[in-house]
């Protein structure tokens, strides 16, 4: 049995909340916020939190207004 080989590098399987604040151009606070009232999914690692890529890109999905 052959190991599975991962498509993505390692790093891109998980966000800091402060990649996410970059890329949604938001304070951490507001991240760290998010991730406090459960609107955001996150994992605790150790002292910090990590968001994975794809619950990230269905939260913006899921989030996502379209102008009428």
């Amino acid at each position: 049995m052959q190991p599975k080989l991962i498509t993505r590098p390692q790093q891109e399987m998980f966000l800091t909340p402060q990649e996410v604040a970059d890329t949604l151009k938001v304070s951490i606070f507001t991240v760290r916020r998010w991730i406090g009232q459960k609107e955001l999914p996150a994992y605790k690692v150790g002292r910090g939190w990590r968001i994975a890529r794809a619950d990230f890109d269905r939260w913006l999905q899921a989030n996502r207004h379209v102008a009428a």
